[in-house]
């Protein structure tokens, strides 16, 4: 919520929060914290800021998302709180199955899929589509939910399980995956960021370590259209955590995911010279969006870029993937605080691996 709220103070807005961190009214970036609470007196809430103020609502969890998904309003009122352009749109939000079918309704890139309805229905509908392939659970997120399956006992394995209904099942593309997040207005891109996953934790599914930035002078036309197109399919208005498939090799982005948040990437690109306040301002006060062909940038069309909270202490203290040129983009007592729990834990079970060995 910080990132956000840096990002449109430096485009010259005022932010106001609801929160349950009592930090965020020492963070310097928010005239006033609201307290949290449960929907739908926050949905409440955020509603009756809206309507005073007139300003940009953003959801910074999927469970909130969902959350205005199921409120108990008219839909036209939910689309004041989500980053979409109008209720026809709401199919898509939060839901996994609901993306896919947007996508294939308006011939976006994707990859193959079917829908399970039911648990009986998964093993034909796995061998219908060919292994290998990815079985996700409808709301999921974080890599959660996603499960992998090569072959038809894998399949069986999973439909054992009783997983919650509907599933999607995708085909596995063998692939390199991006982040293409950005801020949209009108279904149109604003601007966004292009960079690929190069660690994860976990697996391939979790959510991120390091990424590959390449500056959008870099970037190939096609991108630009494909996630013009992307943005138009699904409505988006406001920011959207999107990601991509590339089959190894080259070939078309296939899209895959595209939450209606923003993810804590949200304003790493000004680390290398490309903020996007700016192009957030134009675009709220005078309706522009980013056109072909994007500004020249100085520098490499390259830079790798680590996230510190979700590394170990050892690999902090190293500078490990360059992680202190990111540092002074967060709180320091955040560091500290996170240096003294998980990091820190992670480095004593070194610690004693040494001295055992």
């Amino acid at each position: 919520m910080r990132s956000v709220a840096r990002l449109l103070s430096r485009a010259g807005f005022l932010c106001d929060a609801i929160s349950s961190d009592r930090r965020l009214a020492r963070a310097g970036v928010m005239q006033r914290v609201f307290p949290f609470e449960p929907a739908p007196r926050w949905i409440e809430a955020a509603l009756e800021w809206q309507s005073r103020t007139g300003g940009l609502v953003v959801p910074c969890d999927d469970d909130l998302v969902r959350q205005v998904r199921d409120a108990a309003i008219d839909d036209a009122t939910k689309c004041r709180l989500l980053p979409i352009t109008g209720p026809e749109h709401l199919g898509h939000v939060g839901s996994k199955v609901g993306l896919a079918r947007a996508l294939a309704k308006a011939g976006v890139a994707a990859p193959r899929f079917a829908v399970v309805e039911a648990t009986a229905a998964l093993v034909p509908a796995c061998d219908e589509l060919g292994y290998p392939l990815v079985v996700k659970v409808d709301e999921s997120g974080g890599g959660q939910g996603v499960f992998p399956c090569g072959s038809r006992a894998e399949a069986e394995t999973l439909a054992a399980q009783s997983l919650r209904l509907p599933l999607l099942v995708q085909e596995l593309i063998d692939g390199d995956l991006f982040d293409l997040s950005g801020f949209f207005r009108g279904g149109r891109p604003v601007h966004f960021v292009h960079n690929e996953y190069l660690k994860t934790v976990g697996s391939r599914f979790g959510v991120s370590i390091l990424r590959r930035y390449t500056r959008l002078s870099a970037v190939v036309r096609e991108v630009f259209e494909d996630l013009g197109h992307f943005g138009e399919a699904l409505g988006l208005d406001g920011f959207v955590n999107v990601s991509a498939l590339r089959q190894r090799g080259g070939g078309r982005l296939l899209f895959i995911e595209a939450d209606l948040r923003p993810n804590v990437w949200v304003e790493a690109s000004r680390l290398f010279g490309d903020d996007p306040a700016p192009a957030i301002r134009t675009a709220i006060e005078e309706g522009r969006v980013l056109a072909w062909p994007p500004p020249r940038e100085r520098g490499p069309p390259t830079i790798d870029l680590a996230y510190p909270f979700r590394m170990g202490a050892f690999e902090l203290l190293t500078n490990r993937h360059g992680v202190w040129q990111t540092l002074g983009e967060h709180d320091p007592v955040d560091v500290i605080r996170y240096l003294g729990g998980p990091a820190w834990r992670s480095f004593q079970r070194l610690g004693r691996r040494f001295r055992r060995g």
